[in-house]
């Protein structure tokens, strides 16, 4: 038997909250890394250059920097499973506006959203994996999820920069809100906060 592997009812039910936050945190990463590889493009849609460009990074990472402790605060009175659905939400709204706008201080409003919707994820599951699984299994669900985390990177790299080149800006990013919004649904349907 793989050591690990989902033996009870309990133990099933643990790893299925972890796979559903772990895939918002999956999205969440994929919306972190949107813009980066959409940057020849976005150059062009908004009429900046590469520095004004460089600033919605900024701005993105600003705010997730600024939310970690209010974040952890909300964490503690509303729960993870608030928190993953809303942040996959809050996310969603962000890319459904920049994938739609076209001037640049809404653009700045999108990052925003996209930064405060990504502070609260990555520690909303992290405390789910406190909750769900013994003490000893902690650290390493705690690397697989940072690891597993990363596969939202090489979804932006592949699949994001193909649709880009495909379909333009507009459905891309469309996409990428709907895959927000699912994602947000599923922590909603199937994370438990414990």
């Amino acid at each position: 038997m793989i050591p690990g592997a989902p033996r009870t009812a309990r133990d099933r039910r643990a790893h299925l909250v972890w796979a559903a936050a772990v895939a918002a945190y999956v999205v969440a990463v994929l919306h972190r890394s949107s813009l980066g590889v959409a940057g020849v493009e976005a150059v062009e849609r908004f009429d900046v250059s590469a520095t004004v460009l460089s600033s919605f990074v900024v701005v993105q990472l600003g705010v997730y920097a600024a939310l970690q402790v209010p974040a952890g605060v909300l964490l503690d009175r509303f729960g993870a499973r608030a928190l993953i659905a809303v942040g996959a939400v809050t996310m969603a709204v962000g890319q459904l506006l920049l994938g739609l706008v076209e001037d640049l201080p809404l653009a700045y409003v999108a990052r925003v959203l996209i930064g405060a919707g990504d502070a609260a994820t990555f520690i909303s599951v992290i405390r789910l994996v406190a909750a769900w699984f013994p003490a000893r299994q902690v650290p390493v669900f705690t690397q697989l999820t940072g690891l597993v985390g990363q596969v939202g990177q090489i979804a932006a790299a592949v699949p994001l920069v193909a649709v880009l080149h495909l379909a333009g800006w507009t459905p891309a990013f469309v996409g990428l809100a709907a895959t927000g919004a699912l994602a947000g649904v599923l922590a909603w349907a199937a994370v438990r906060d414990g």
